[in-house]
């Protein structure tokens, strides 16, 4: 039985991608909050930053 989910997070614009590990119990928005967190630390964004929309109907979040 697994106990930890995995989670990465892509930044669209740059295909920058991240990881993190997540205890199975963990609610989907506590595990989408982290590994947002820690791609906009990797792009060097604050966590209140994000970045303008571009107006695209692409697929995926922009952190």
């Amino acid at each position: 039985m697994k106990s930890a989910i995995r989670v990465a997070a892509i930044d669209v614009d740059t295909g920058v991608e991240v990881v993190i590990q997540s205890p199975k119990t963990a609610s989907r928005l506590d595990m989408e909050r982290v590994a947002g967190a820690k791609l906009a630390r990797r792009l060097g964004l604050s966590p209140q930053t994000k970045r303008p929309d571009d107006g695209s109907s692409g697929r995926g979040i922009k952190v």
